[in-house]
């Protein structure tokens, strides 16, 4: 057999293998995620600004519940995020400030069902395999989007997202490490809801 044929033969056996491989690791993912009500988790977010050059590390929870309810809330500065996927509310204890905005959808960082779900039609992906787990590297197939690359942690054990990390078209990068990790955790329905303190400055957009 010509050389160049049996190499590219094994190529295209390779490239057919990670893609049975990622639709294996996407699929067994979501479908984790699709059986849950509820879900908490603690996060560590990892900030840095291409065009400022500065980097910056928030804490915080995230609380969500189906189908579209979520609640964000950051330590230092306290921040608080309320909303679901037509609205959202923003407030700032600190500077006794809200803000009101709407939503086209949940953040990615809440619900994988937005760019894993039917994620051949959007995006462009491969799968890389790390000694810590899974890593699905997600390119966005329409040049308008406002990122340029989302890659998705997966832990190879139980399939939770470990982590996401999201660089837009200005080559800046938020990341979500996410640990202490509970599904169907009961999340009471109040938490959803913020009633903002007499006095809150609000600006809607």
């Amino acid at each position: 057999m010509n050389r160049k044929i049996f190499f590219g033969i094994m190529a295209a056996a390779v490239l057919c293998l990670f893609a049975s491989d990622l639709d294996d690791v996407i699929n067994t993912t979501l479908k984790k995620y699709d059986s849950i009500k509820t879900f908490y988790a603690e996060f560590d977010q990892y900030y840095c600004d291409e065009v400022s050059g500065t980097c910056r590390n928030y804490t915080g929870r995230i609380y969500f519940a189906r189908p579209n309810f979520f609640r964000m809330e950051i330590d230092k500065p306290h921040q608080i995020y309320v909303g679901d996927s037509s609205a959202l509310i923003i407030y700032l204890p600190e500077k006794k400030r809200a803000i009101k905005q709407s939503l086209s959808q949940v953040p990615f960082s809440i619900n994988p069902d937005l760019f894993l779900k039917d994620y051949k039609e959007k995006f462009y992906a491969r799968l890389s395999k790390k000694d810590s787990g899974y890593e699905v590297i997600l390119t966005p197939k329409d040049s308008n989007e406002l990122y340029q690359k989302i890659i998705v942690a997966i832990d190879p054990e139980d399939y939770y997202i470990k982590a996401i990390s999201i660089e837009n078209e200005v080559g800046s990068e938020s990341k979500y490490e996410f640990h202490h990790i509970k599904l169907n955790k009961n999340i009471p329905k109040k938490l959803f809801k913020i009633e903002l303190p007499e006095g809150t400055s609000i600006d809607e957009y």
